[in-house]
């Protein structure tokens, strides 16, 4: 028979903890007592060792232990046996739950919606656990189903009987082999007995507001054979002898301090006489009253009367947001610690939701150097580790997908740098390799772009695409060499052992283990001491877990899907529980979970509505309304919601009466969007208690000296005082003294240089050395370019610098864009220009039946060739292949169109000028005697004639709507038709040189502009309210597919390209009255002498752009044209970042200027003639 149960009482700060170690401590020191148990929750277990030793007399114990109920059990099997079966963790359950759901899928009907969602797997282990821990066994839940369904739990039955299976499959399962982890206290409970060690041993319990039926069994038996048990309970003296209310604060101890009593009954254990402690106000708030107050109003069923006096160890203020409140905790702290006297061991920053606080109290407190510990488990997947396996298995299972292969290789664990990573992937995006493209040895060949024309690809490219190919298969064979032997070795294996076994060769083969101790110790160097121990720390979570399936599943039949879903489900689970690495830091845990021993400073953050107290939600399978059921029928399960927030109350006491000496509470009056929070009803009601506490609910702007705390975020700070200072303000003279201290410290005048240079930064012109403008632009002596290089460079001169001189390019990617569609239209006119010279055709005279075949052929070819059969590789794209051959069709027809009425003929497509092409370029010489050469490739060349001569006019395909004006050409922003124009002018002998000359040509062989067109490739939809002739609809695509640009003022040229014209032309951009005459406004239609001028404007542009650009022109100066700017298509805006804000930050402003001024501006005299 037990000597007896002893309860010790006292309310929180009475010194119930102190009163178990004093006891322990003398019970040592008299050595009356062999052995001395002081059983506490598991997460206080590394506090109360400590501070056993601090009240241990001899400066150690031998006599007394520190324990947890699971600790006690392993300690209690390991004397007496027992405990020999594989024990089972959370990770070992869920490995073996995944199984068992995977293997038994077909039968379940109300699982099997949900048992593939993130979190049902965890959801199950929990809920197993609950039945384990209020000892609930299988075929209590069977006879409870054999009942009939309960009205309003409509699907109980169901659920139950599913959730029935699973228990009864993982009981059958474990049976005789492993041991449960929530098993281990009924095993405790049934082997204590046989305990020598505690047999007359003394325990001490400390530290729980309650037990759960596994830990009230162990009492048990601890009553029958211990000496005393000391249980303590927070609990006020008074409340003995009430019977209290389930939503009254101190309920759930009152409810333990009579079950305990029940009992000792049940088991005619002798209760010792109550240990009373003194009131708190004696003992932890001796010297705070107004926190004293506080603990005392919690024995009222509200608040009491408000505290007269002062209350300056309660603070109560409001944040803008999560982060400021967070810096507004970090200067607390510090004050506390420089002005108070307090170590960081003596606070604690206390929260009742980690989620939106986490990352910010790390990122915060380490830059105010404030050394901390997160008490709370750390989920492993977020970790690379996890990832890679994930990844690893995925690539196996996928075929080689892309998306887990590249998330594989950036976890950076694998023996590939990252720029090899970098290279691959590019390479990848932009051929769609994937599948056994990786894996079929045939070398990677395929060249960056679309491989229109072989030929026109120059022998040094040929050599840098040469030279990026080695390098990709060398990267490639390195990724084959990695993940292939993986590949095969999952493809063999059969068992849970022999997949296992694979996954740790892989790891193993990898070295991810070299690894991983290479990142503790940088880890560990910076001073990062928490996360050098995850690094090790996960990496023995992944042994433990490979070790649990083998043992749970190791010799059993599985598929690759099932491994990978079994080991996943694993990952889920796995959690870090770190101990405190360093002894004076300060403590930041959870209201509910954390231990907070001779705390002098508590500050509570997230004190919002919602929050704390907390709504809580369900985390069982079961609902509170079948809990409720199952109670009724004697199955206690864990509190339901309802009384899971009457517990709230409770928590909210505790947290509030942690602090001896000081008391902060703080909320977010917004979250990270700006979406407005609430407080918690518990601030208003302090408010109200201590109408004199210091409070600061309305953010106020801080003094100077307030915003200096330590280096890294009074830098911020000062930055801040620096901008009000060069905006003319006053500052406070502090500034200038911290200013002038970091100038003295060495270590910190890098960074302060970094903010003053930002403070003082103004867009200023940029120009590069005259020897790196040679570097980069004229290795040989030439300045060589295309129109479109040289019209970026009058957009923008640095968005030139960065696509010609450092090269840089977006990513290419496996997919049809509007470059792509471009080459493909370019192509296939290209083509079919050929076919029909090659085959002596009549482009004006094919019918469309003729052109819609020989358009299949050519786009039959084409197809292949764009992004590697790109077209070829889905359903989508097959479809927009169809597509693409209809507009191609389209602008065949509109074409022949324009030859069936009109006399002009093409003489060439795609004709190349410059050094590579059969004209010659425009070339130029710069003042520094550089050679300008414009080279390019000119889409359509036609010519016409009559008795007076003969025309050329010069069209340009694009494959979106464009547009010419004056003022384009006239600032240099559209350069590109008249380019071609000019060339074709100036080699206009060369280009006709084969054909007979032209009736009426000017005596030197000279042809006359005929005009600049736009022609756009599309198939347009047209819009009508109701059914349309078929010849109204031909018309309607015509006026859609109209020409635009600029012709030359010859009403008979115009005809040369519309004989039917009446009116406004349907092909062309513009109209003829009767009489022949042309319509008046037209701004388009130019004199000879106009074209003439606008050639001349373009050479001058390309003259400026070259000096400019051998000056070293690369300012951030892009154009603005009403309302357009070259930034919204620009792809260096990240680079740039273009900030008006900026001071020198402006767009060059292209103002509007009536057509008379442009062009007595470009050299246009008023009477008609040209000024030299």
């Amino acid at each position: 028979m037990a000597e007896m149960l002893r309860l010790i009482i006292g309310r929180a700060g009475a010194g119930k903890t102190r009163q178990c170690l004093e006891e322990i401590a003398r019970k040592e020191q008299e050595g009356s007592c062999l052995h001395c148990i002081y059983l506490v929750p598991e997460q206080g277990s590394f506090h109360a060792e400590k501070n056993l030793l601090k009240y241990s007399k001899k400066g150690g114990t031998m006599q007394a232990q520190v324990l947890s109920f699971r600790r006690l059990a392993w300690r209690v099997l390991q004397e007496v046996g027992g405990g020999l079966a594989t024990p089972l963790d959370d990770t070992g359950k869920a490995l073996l739950l995944k199984h068992i759901l995977g293997k038994n899928k077909d039968r379940f009907k109300v699982f099997v919606r949900v048992m593939d969602r993130p979190g049902f797997l965890e959801q199950l282990v929990r809920t197993l656990s609950e039945m384990k821990i209020y000892r609930i066994k299988p075929e209590m839940l069977a006879a409870l189903g054999q009942e009939t369904e309960p009205e309003g739990l409509f699907g109980l039955e169901e659920k139950l009987a599913e959730f029935t299976f699973i228990y009864q499959e993982f009981e059958k399962h474990i049976a005789q082999q492993y041991l449960d982890i929530d098993d281990n206290l009924d095993l405790l409970a049934e082997k204590l007995h046989q305990a020598v060690f505690l047999r007359q041993a003394e325990v001490w319990i400390d530290g729980f507001d309650g037990f759960t039926p596994q830990e009230y069994a162990v009492i048990r038996e601890l009553l029958l054979h211990c000496s005393t048990v000391h249980i303590t309970l927070c609990l006020a003296k008074e409340h003995l002898q009430e019977k209290l209310p389930e939503t009254h604060v101190f309920y759930q101890p009152w409810e333990t301090y009579q079950h305990l009593l029940a009992l000792a009954a049940e088991i005619r254990c002798e209760v010792a006489e109550v240990a009373l402690l003194p009131e708190p106000k004696e003992r932890r708030f001796r010297e705070r009253t107004e926190l004293a107050f506080l603990e005392e109003s919690f024995l009222q069923a509200g608040f009491s009367l408000p505290l007269e006096g002062a209350a300056d160890g309660i603070k109560l203020r409001a944040a803008v947001n999560r982060r400021e409140e967070v810096e507004m905790a970090a200067a607390e702290i510090l004050e506390l610690c420089r002005e108070k006297g307090l170590r960081f061991q003596d606070i604690a920053v206390l929260l009742r939701d980690f989620t939106n606080y986490e990352d910010l109290l790390v990122n915060v407190f380490r830059d105010y150097a404030i050394p901390y510990f997160l008490d709370m488990k750390k989920p492993v997947r977020h970790h690379p580790l996890p990832d890679l396996i994930q990844a690893g298995l995925e690539v196996v299972q996928g075929g080689w997908r892309y998306e887990p292969l590249f998330r594989a290789l950036k976890t950076d664990l694998l023996p590939i740098s990252r720029q090899e990573t970098d290279l691959l992937e590019n390479y990848c995006l932009a051929h769609g390799i994937k599948g056994s493209r990786w894996t079929d040895g045939k070398p990677w060949e395929y060249r960056m772009g679309a491989k229109w024309d072989e030929g026109r690809v120059s022998e040094e490219e040929n050599e840098t695409e040469k030279r990026l190919l080695r390098q990709v298969n060398r990267a490639r064979a390195k990724v084959v060499e990695m993940f292939l032997p993986f590949q095969e070795a999952l493809q063999k294996a059969r068992t849970g052992r022999e997949y296992s076994a694979a996954l740790f060769a892989f790891l193993e083969r990898l070295q991810v283990a070299d690894r991983l101790a290479e990142w503790s110790k940088k880890a560990e160097a910076a001073g990062q001491l928490e996360e050098a121990r995850i690094h090790l720390q996960v990496w023995q979570k992944i042994l433990e877990l490979l070790d649990s399936l083998v043992e749970v599943l190791g010799n059993q039949a599985l598929s690759l899907a099932e491994f990978s879903e079994v080991i996943t489900g694993g990952l889920e689970t796995l959690e870090l529980g770190l101990i405190p690495p360093g002894l004076d830091q300060v403590l930041v845990g959870s209201v509910d979970r954390s231990r907070h021993p001779d705390i002098k400073a508590v500050l509570i953050l997230g004190v919002n509505d919602g929050v704390f107290p907390a709504r809580l939600a369900e985390t069982s399978l079961f609902s509170d309304e079948e809990k409720e059921y199952f109670q009724q029928r004697q199955l206690r399960l864990a509190p339901t919601t309802e009384k899971k927030l009457y517990a709230e109350q409770f928590l909210v006491y505790r947290a509030l009466t942690t602090a001896s000496h000081y008391l902060s509470l703080s909320y977010a009056m917004a979250d990270a969007e700006g979406k407005a929070l609430a407080p918690s009803s518990l601030l208003a009601r302090l408010v109200e208690l201590f109408p004199r506490a210091v409070c600061a609910f309305t953010p106020e702007e801080k003094k100077a000296e307030e915003k200096i705390s330590c280096p890294r975020p009074t830098l911020s700070n000062l930055a801040v005082a620096l901008r009000e200072a060069l905006a003319g303000r006053v500052i406070e003279p502090v500034w200038w003294q911290v200013y002038n201290w970091y100038v003295g410290k060495k270590e910190w005048q890098e960074p302060l240089q970094r903010i003053t240079s930002g403070l003082f930064y103004r867009l200023e012109e940029l120009r590069l050395p005259a020897g790196l403008v040679r570097q980069l632009y004229v290795p040989q002596g030439i300045l060589r370019g295309s129109v479109s290089r040289f019209e970026r460079f009058v957009a923008c001169p640095f968005a030139h610098y960065l696509r010609y001189g450092l090269k840089l390019q977006e990513r290419v990617e496996f997919q049809v864009g509007a470059p792509d569609l471009g080459q493909f239209f370019h192509a296939g006119l290209e083509l079919f220009y050929q076919y029909v010279q090659e085959r002596r055709l009549n482009w004006g005279a094919m019918s469309k039946a003729e052109m819609q075949a020989l358009v299949d052929e050519i786009v039959e070819q084409l197809i292949p060739r764009l992004q590697h059969e790109i077209l070829l590789s889905t359903a989508r794209y097959r479809y927009l292949a169809k597509k693409l051959k209809r507009i191609l069709w389209r602008a065949v027809v509109v074409l022949g169109e324009h030859q069936r009425r009109g006399s002009f003929r093409p003489v060439g497509m795609e004709i190349a000028f410059g050094e590579k092409g059969p004209l010659p370029g425009l070339s130029f010489k710069l003042a520094d005697g550089t050679t300008f050469l414009l080279q390019g490739r000119i889409d359509r060349v036609d010519v016409a004639q009559d008795e007076r001569g003969a025309y050329v006019r010069v069209i340009d395909y694009k494959s979106g709507s464009t547009s010419l004006g004056l003022s384009e050409v006239y600032y240099g922003i559209k350069l590109q038709l008249l380019t071609y124009l000019d060339v074709v002018l100036k080699a206009a002998p060369s280009l006709l040189r084969e054909a007979p000359p032209p009736a009426g040509t000017t005596p030197d062989g000279s042809v006359m502009p005929a005009g600049v067109l736009y022609f756009h490739v599309k198939d347009p939809i047209i819009a009508a309210k109701g059914p349309l002739p078929l010849e109204e609809i031909e018309k309607m695509i015509l006026a859609e597919l109209k020409m635009k640009g600029f012709l030359l003022a010859d009403a008979g040229v115009v005809k040369l390209m519309d004989q039917e014209i009446q009116g406004y032309s349907e092909l062309l951009p513009v109209a003829l009255t009767k009489s022949g005459e042309f319509y008046r406004n037209l701004q388009n239609v130019l004199p000879l002498e106009k074209f003439n001028l606008l050639c001349r404007q373009v050479e001058k542009h390309f003259l400026r752009v070259g000096e400019e650009i051998m000056a070293g022109q690369v300012s951030i100066h892009p154009y603005r044209y009403r309302g357009r700017t070259p930034c919204s298509y620009c792809p260096y805006a990240t680079v740039c970042r273009f900030d008006l804000t900026i001071p020198g930050c402006a767009y060059r402003q292209l103002s509007e200027k009536e057509p008379a001024v442009m062009w007595e501006e470009m050299g246009l005299r008023e009477e008609g003639g040209r000024q030299d």
